[in-house]
């Protein structure tokens, strides 16, 4: 990290043990500039939700919630079925009958699944860079890096959980941005069981 930089530590908080384990480690040793983040996916149990507002009042540190969009996304699709699909051979029928079913609800996993038009599976997982990267990435890392401030993302993630985590390393530069701020990516539970 640069040294005439300020540095963000920003925490993401999935409601689960292990962001909770990171916040608290990051409160813990008095972490500078700490900020918590939660992405709200529009599909989590309520008991999430008051599991987030608790942590927020038991720590004192301020999560800020955030939601993708994409009202965006699915009004392209429309315009692209209202414009191609009869060119195509698609029945007007079928046309109507996509067009209706192309509305923004405002509930991030359903827009999602609209947009998309499917549900995420194993084989088609999507949803957690979607509805938790981007949005985080957009909404808070993007413009602090675009100020020329540097962001260190504390991930919840360990060795454990999975063969693809298994190789990872506790910090990493992500990028550097034009304006020279940095991104880090640091996991500070790496390791733990």
């Amino acid at each position: 990290m640069q040294e005439d930089n300020i540095e963000h530590n920003l925490v993401s908080v999935s409601g689960g043990k292990d962001s909770t384990a990171m916040l608290l480690l990051a409160i813990e040793r008095n972490t500078e500039n700490l900020q918590a983040v939660f992405a709200d996916t529009g599909n989590e149990h309520e008991q999430t939700y008051d599991y987030v507002r608790y942590l927020e009042q038991a720590t004192g540190v301020e999560i800020r919630w955030v939601k993708a969009d994409f009202s965006e996304r699915i009004a392209k699709k429309k315009d692209y079925v209202l414009t191609k699909w009869e060119g195509k051979g698609v029945q007007q029928a079928d046309i109507d009958r996509a067009v209706s079913s192309l509305v923004p609800t405002g509930n991030p996993f359903l827009d999602l699944c609209i947009w998309k038009g499917r549900f995420p599976s194993t084989m088609a997982a999507f949803c957690s860079e979607e509805l938790k990267r981007n949005p985080i990435i957009n909404q808070v890392q993007k413009p602090l890096l675009e100020l020329g401030e540097d962001v260190i993302s504390w991930q919840g993630v360990r060795r454990d959980e999975s063969k693809n985590r298994r190789f990872l390393s506790e910090n990493e530069l992500k990028l550097t941005h034009e304006s020279g701020g940095e991104l880090w990516n640091y996991r500070p539970i790496l390791d733990w069981t």
